[in-house]
């Protein structure tokens, strides 16, 4: 089959996108992507992944403009709707896959009017949780213009309807599957599972030495990702001044101006400045290097409705790396954590209780924990398996 991709970012870098355009061209399929340009001169074909993009900037404002208000009121997309539509055309697509929910209604609309070819809904997180969790991080007036422009209801109206007219939906834990089926009446014969789980082979073939220069010297707790309140890096700064000095903490990753100064902030008036690093972003290649150099890695995210109904890949890389875990029981991180005995697990916001943790592991209570993660991403949580179900996917339009 050809199958044609639609991705609002660019590529190759979603790790998601790649692992799954891969397994379904290791099956025999033929795939297509159309995706946003991003800077200087892009490849045309990506492992085999042949590509069109869209050129945002190409566009008068006054088109942008009209777009946009299409896309607030309506929840569509007139420019993808007709670069899609040439796209699937032109290639003879058998399957329109649409990443994420911003673009499902148009990628809807795009198979209705190509005489009703199946679209594949993969909705990588609960968008609508995420976007109320976004928006309660943004200043007031920010937060009542988007009230205003595009309110809640409107969003899950849209994951609604998603989720009842797509001939398939793909999400990434059993926990988003139950919200599909339960919260917007999905039939479960048209949810699946493909977890955000890792290439062993591609991580296998990274470098893990040598030891980067700013990973700092005692046992190190680090965190690798995006920085933002729901992430929950405040209560790791907060549990640093209840550890032993040999204790530090090493973030791997950035976000904005202002949450990186609100941290160091914290990290200040918790008299543990000198003990946090900020390694600044990390290129995907260079990751391992500091995961393998820490003691204890870790997700320690906030309770929301979006951290209950998603995975990030960082826990499936920390396992695979055989670095010992610590997570919050949030969702799936407590329930894949406990049942992988891949390391210990914390209630949210309890910086008494990661302290204790730290301790714990700090007088030899982590054994077994790195060799019990590398044995899960190797078995249950491999993405030799979600492959395969992504495959089996496909295999029912056959």
């Amino acid at each position: 089959m050809r199958v044609g991709m639609l991705l609002r970012g660019t590529y190759p870098d979603d790790i998601r996108v790649r692992k799954e355009a891969a397994a379904l061209r290791e099956a025999g399929h033929e795939v297509y992507l159309l995706c946003l340009a991003g800077e200087g001169v892009e490849p045309a074909t990506v492992d085999g992944v042949a590509i069109e993009r869209i050129d945002w900037d190409g566009y008068r404002a006054s088109i942008r403009a009209v777009n946009r208000a299409s896309y607030l009121f309506g929840s569509f997309d007139g420019i993808w709707f007709r670069r899609a539509r040439r796209f699937a055309a032109v290639h003879g697509i058998d399957v329109l896959h649409v990443h994420d929910l911003p673009l499902v209604r148009t990628g809807l609309r795009v198979a209705r009017s190509l005489g009703g070819i199946p679209v594949v809904a993969d909705l990588h997180e609960n968008y609508p949780a995420a976007m109320a969790q976004y928006r309660s991080e943004r200043s007031l007036f920010e937060r009542v213009r988007a009230r205003l422009l595009r309110p809640l209801s409107r969003i899950e109206r849209a994951e609604r309807e998603a989720v009842r007219e797509a001939e398939a939906v793909v999400t990434v834990v059993e926990e988003a599957l139950d919200h599909y089926i339960e919260d917007c009446d999905g039939d479960p014969d048209r949810v699946h599972v493909i977890s955000n789980t890792v290439d062993l082979d591609r991580i296998d073939a990274l470098e893990r030495t040598p030891v980067p220069e700013d990973v700092p010297d005692g046992f190190v707790v680090s965190y690798v990702g995006a920085f933002g309140p729901h992430r929950g890096i405040e209560t790791l700064i907060r549990a640093l001044s209840e550890t032993p000095e040999v204790v530090s903490l090493l973030l791997v990753g950035a976000g904005s101006e202002a949450s990186d100064r609100r941290l160091r902030r914290l990290a200040a008036s918790e008299g543990v400045a000198d003990r946090v690093t900020f390694t600044g972003w990390v290129e995907f290649e260079d990751v391992p290097r500091y995961i393998a150099a820490s003691d204890l890695a870790t997700v320690p995210h906030r309770e929301t409705d979006h951290t209950a109904t998603t995975v990030p890949h960082k826990l499936f890389q920390y396992m695979a790396l055989e670095t010992p875990v610590l997570v919050t029981d949030v969702g799936p991180l407590g329930r894949i954590v406990r049942e992988t005995e891949a390391g210990v697990v914390v209630p949210p916001e309890d910086s008494a209780a990661v302290a204790a943790e730290i301790a714990g592991l700090l007088g030899g209570e982590r054994t077994g924990y790195g060799e019990n993660g590398r044995r899960a991403v190797e078995t249950r949580y491999s993405w030799a398996r979600d492959g395969e179900r992504l495959r089996q996917v496909y295999d029912g339009f056959a």
